[in-house]
């Protein structure tokens, strides 16, 4: 009987949810508009020449082009070759912020200190004080000695390359 309550409940907060904000189809006389924004913020921070016209257009990208950039990015980051940053590079300074966060994604993962300067050089144009800590935390963490590299696991591989002489 309480998990019929829970569900009830459940139910019933989900449509109010979903009534409250779907708002009216046509607006109301009444209510007044609010003014349209004249000039959106920008993303990004004023750029060199060569990437303002890139960076320009605030509006997001439509899903076409989203899913075109994300396919590019993964792409190039499952390589795991050096040469994947340059394809990557161009998307940091997008003017749409997902894919930007794709492209900060996808240079952690191909996992390549070249990425680095990139990175932070990225993170000084942009504006929104999250995305800038997301992109200088994305470069710190590139900076990390990989693990594979320190004496514990030279360490460790000398113990499972002993045992399997045995």
């Amino acid at each position: 009987m309480k998990n019929y309550l829970i569900i009830a409940g459940l139910a019933l907060w989900t449509a109010f949810v979903a009534f409250t904000s779907s708002g009216p189809a046509t607006p109301s006389p009444a209510a007044p508009e609010a003014p349209a924004r004249k000039h959106p913020q920008p993303a990004v921070k004023p750029a060199p020449r060569e990437t303002r016209a890139r960076t320009a257009a605030a509006a997001p990208a439509d899903t076409a082009r989203l899913a075109t950039a994300c396919e590019e990015i993964e792409a190039a980051a499952i390589t795991y070759e050096p040469g994947a940053v340059k394809v990557i590079r161009p998307w940091l300074l997008d003017a749409d912020p997902q894919i930007r966060q794709a492209a900060r994604d996808g240079l952690v993962m191909l996992g390549e200190s070249d990425a680095i300067p990139f990175l932070r050089d990225a993170a000084s144009r942009l504006e929104d004080p999250a995305e800038v800590a997301s992109f200088h935390e994305a470069a710190d963490l590139l900076s990390l000695p990989a693990w594979s590299e320190s004496d514990e696991a030279r360490q460790m591989m000398a113990e499972i390359v002993s045992e399997s002489d045995r």
